[in-house]
C-alpha cells in the first residue's frame, strides 16, 4: 500500500512535475548519448592529431640533417632525401603525404598514390597536421595524416554508448510499467504496459478502456473475500473550478492545469496507485491492499490539499478544486460499471454537498440517484404538458409601497401534487432542462403581467430568475425579444436575477456577453443572495447593476443576539455608493423593517409583506393594498430611489 507522503515534500514535487515535465528519463539518457559520443568524437580525433604531429617531426628531424644548400628556396629537397623519406614513411599507414614549406611555397617530399595535396584541418580523409621547424624559422611540415582508422575506433565506441543507454532507458520503462501493472502481487489488476493505444494522450495516464480493463483484472483475479472485508478502494475524482479556468483563461490554460493535476496524482498516491483520466477534468484511482477508510480519508485530505495549490500557466496563475467520491471494494462482487457508478454517486454527492471533499458511498446514495433520474424524466414531461405555473412576492420600498414582484416557478405533478423547487431546479440545471423550462417561464410571467394590466393594476415590473445556463444559450435574447413582442411588453417591464456567483464569470466568456447585452437592451439587471459568494466591484459596474439583493441570511440575524452590524451597514453603504438600489430579502419581522430603514435599505421583500402567491391571488393581494380603486393615474413609472419618493 501506499503511503502518504509529507505535505510538504508532496507540495515540492508535485510542482517539479508540473513546471517541469520535459526534464525526463528518455530525455536525460539521450543527452548523456549524445554527450558521450562528441566526447568520444574529439578524443579520436586529438589522438589522431597528436599521432600526425610525431611523425612530422620525425621527417622534418630527417629533413633538417640536410646540408642547408641542398634544399632550393622553394623547398625543393634532393631526390636521395625524397627517397629515403618514401623508404621510411611508406610502412607507416598513417602518413598519406609530406609537404615542406617555406613560406607560402610548398614543395611535396612524400605522398602515397592518390594521396590529395594536405592544405588545413580536415580533407577527408586527411587530417592536415602542420609541423614548424625549430632549426629554419619559418619552414613548416605539412603531414596529411590518414584519420579513417580512428574514426571507425570512434564508431565503434558510439555503438557501444548507443546500446549501453538504450538498455538503460528499457530498464528504465521496466521500472516505470511494474507500478501500474501492479505486478508480482497476488490478485493485483496487472495494468497493462504503456503502450501508446492505453495511454491518455495530454496526461500521460491511462485512458478510459484501459483504466477499465485494469479494474475488471483485479476484480476478477482471486475469489470474493469469504471475511466480507474491502480489498481495495476505486476513488473518483472531479475537479472544482475547471470550467471557470477555460472560460477566463482558454483551452491551453486548461490543458496545463489537466497535466499539473496528473503529476500531483500521480506523486501523491505513489506507486501502488493504477490512475487514469476518464474523460475532460474526470480522474479515477485503483488502490490496492488498502482495507480501511480511515486511511483512504487520509489520502483523500491530502490529495484535495495537493490538488488545491496554486498552479502555473505560462505568466498566469490559478487554482482548482478537487470532489471525491470513494467505493471500498470486495472483489468479484459488482461489474465494473457498477463499481464506477457508485464511486461516481459519491463524487457527486460530495460535489453537491460543497465541493473540496470526500464522500464514502452509501446505499442511500443509490436510492437518490434513481429519485432525481425519474425526476429528470417526469420534468422533460412537465415542460412539454407545460405542467409549470408561476408565483409572485411582492418588494415594497422603504414605505411600503409596491414596487414590483419577483417571480418563482411552482410544478404541480398530476400524481404527487406539488413538487418543491429544491428537487427540480437542480437537476433542470445540471441536465439542461433550464433552458426550455427557462423559455415558458418567459412566456408565464409575461402572459400574467398582460393579463394584470387588463384589469387596470399597477406593476412596474416582474423580476425573473436566469441561471448560467440560459445566458449561454445563444438564442437566448432572440427568444425574450420575440416574447415581449408578442405580448405587447418593453425590456422595462422584466427584471432579471442572476446570483452573485454567476455575475463574477469570466470577463471573455459568452455569459457576460449577454449581461451586457440584456443591459444595453433596457432590461434591468439584479444580483440575488448578494453577501455569500464573491464580488467585484469592477466588475459590478461594468455590468450595470441595478440591484443588489441582500441575502437572507444577513437579515435573520438582525434579531438574533450578539448581532454584529456592520457587513450588513458596509452592503448596504456600498449599494449606495455605486448609486443602485439595495433590497433586503427574507423580512419576517416589524424590527428588522425598523432597522433596514434607519440603515437606509430602500427595498425590502420577504414574508411579513406576503407568502409568493399565484396569479388570481396577486390579483385579490394587489386590489386589497390599494383599496380595490381603478388606477386612473396609469400604471407606474419604474423603481425610483428614496430620495425621490421623498420627493
Amino acid at each position: 500500500m501506499a503511503s502518504v507522503p509529507n505535505t510538504t515534500q508532496a507540495s515540492v514535487k508535485g510542482e517539479v512535475q508540473a513546471g517541469g515535465a520535459w526534464l525526463t528519463p528518455a530525455r536525460v539518457v539521450l543527452a548523456a548519448v549524445l554527450l558521450l559520443c562528441a566526447l568520444q568524437l574529439f578524443f579520436r580525433v586529438s589522438d589522431a592529431r597528436a599521432h600526425g604531429e610525431v611523425e612530422g617531426a620525425a621527417a622534418l628531424a630527417m629533413i633538417e640533417q640536410q646540408p642547408a644548400a641542398s634544399i632550393t628556396p622553394t623547398g625543393q629537397v634532393p631526390a636521395a632525401l625524397q627517397a629515403s623519406l618514401a623508404t621510411v614513411f611508406t610502412p607507416r599507414n598513417g602518413v598519406l603525404s609530406l609537404a615542406l614549406c617555406q613560406g607560402a611555397q610548398c614543395s611535396s617530399v612524400f605522398a602515397r598514390p592518390g594521396a590529395l595535396p594536405c592544405e588545413s584541418g580536415l580533407s577527408w580523409p586527411a587530417l592536415c597536421v602542420a609541423v614548424p621547424s625549430h632549426v629554419n624559422i619559418g619552414d613548416t611540415l605539412k603531414v596529411g595524416y590518414d584519420l579513417q582508422p580512428y574514426l571507425w575506433s570512434a564508431l565503434l565506441d558510439l555503438g557501444v554508448t548507443i546500446v549501453l543507454g538504450a538498455g538503460v532507458l528499457l530498464v528504465w520503462r521496466g521500472k516505470q510499467a511494474a507500478p501500474q501493472a501492479v505486478a508480482g502481487k497476488a490478485g493485483s489488476p496487472a495494468a497493462a504496459p504503456a503502450a501508446g493505444s492505453d495511454r491518455d494522450p495530454l496526461t500521460g495516464l491511462l485512458n478510459r478502456v484501459a483504466f477499465e480493463a485494469a479494474v475488471k483484472r483485479h476484480n476478477e483475479t482471486s475469489t470474493p473475500s469469504a471475511t466480507g472485508e474491502t480489498d481495495g478502494c476505486l476513488m473518483y475524482f472531479d475537479l472544482d473550478r475547471f470550467k471557470a479556468i477555460n472560460d477566463t483563461h482558454g483551452h491551453i490554460a486548461g490543458d496545463l492545469v489537466l497535466k499539473a493535476v496528473a503529476g500531483r496524482l500521480r506523486y501523491t498516491l505513489g506507486n501502488g496507485a493504477v490512475i487514469g483520466r476518464l474523460g475532460g477534468d474526470e480522474f479515477a484511482a485503483l488502490l490496492i491492499d488498502v482495507s480501511t477508510q480511515t486511511t483512504i480519508q487520509q489520502m483523500g485530505r491530502v490529495l484535495i490539499e495537493q490538488v488545491s495549490k496554486p498552479i502555473q500557466m505560462g505568466g498566469l496563475t490559478d487554482s482548482v478544486g478537487l470532489s471525491i467520491g470513494a467505493f471500498m471494494l470486495k472483489r468479484g462482487e459488482l461489474a465494473v460499471g457498477d463499481i464506477l457508478h457508485r464511486a461516481d454517486l459519491a463524487m457527486y454527492e460530495a460535489k453537491r454537498g460543497g465541493r473540496g471533499r470526500m464522500m464514502f458511498f452509501e446505499e442511500a446514495m443509490d436510492a437518490a440517484s434513481r429519485s432525481r433520474a425519474q425526476v429528470q424524466i417526469d420534468l422533460s414531461k412537465a415542460i412539454q404538458d407545460r405542467e409549470m405555473f408561476m408565483v409572485y412576492q411582492p418588494q415594497v420600498d422603504a414605505f411600503d409601497s409596491i414596487r414590483g414582484v419577483e417571480s418563482l416557478v411552482r410544478w404541480r405533478h398530476p400524481t404527487r401534487g406539488l413538487v418543491s423547487p429544491d428537487e427540480f431546479i437542480s437537476i433542470a440545471e445540471q441536465t439542461g432542462l433550464i433552458v426550455p423550462l427557462g423559455k415558458m417561464i418567459i412566456e408565464l410571467v409575461c402572459a400574467d403581467l398582460v393579463a394584470l394590466r387588463a384589469q387596470r393594476l399597477a406593476l412596474p415590473y416582474v423580476s425573473v430568475n436566469l441561471s448560467l445556463r440560459q445566458l449561454a444559450d445563444p438564442a437566448f435574447v432572440d427568444e425574450v425579444q420575440e416574447a415581449l413582442k408578442r405580448h405587447g411588453l418593453n425590456p422595462t417591464d422584466l427584471e432579471f436575477e442572476i446570483t452573485e456567483s454567476t455575475a463574477m464569470v469570466g470577463q471573455a466568456a459568452k455569459e457576460t456577453a449577454t449581461l451586457k447585452r440584456l443591459a444595453e437592451m433596457g432590461f434591468r439587471l439584479a444580483i440575488d443572495d448578494f453577501g455569500t459568494g464573491y464580488s467585484s466591484l469592477g466588475r459590478l459596474l461594468d455590468l450595470k447593476v441595478d440591484k443588489l439583493k441582500i441575502d437572507r441570511v444577513f437579515v435573520a440575524a438582525i434579531t438574533k443576539p450578539n448581532f454584529d452590524p456592520a457587513l450588513l451597514e458596509l452592503m448596504i453603504s456600498l449599494a449606495k455608493r455605486m448609486g443602485i438600489k439595495s433590497v433586503a430579502e427574507g423580512v419576517e419581522n416589524v424590527d428588522q423593517v425598523v432597522w433596514l430603514r434607519q440603515a437606509g435599505c430602500q427595498m425590502m421583500q420577504g414574508d411579513l409583506y406576503s407568502r409568493p402567491m399565484n396569479h388570481s391571488q396577486l390579483i385579490s393581494w394587489l386590489r386589497l393594498q390599494e383599496g380595490d380603486n381603478d388606477f386612473d393615474e396609469g400604471v407606474w413609472s419604474p423603481t425610483m430611489t428614496m430620495e425621490e419618493s421623498e420627493v
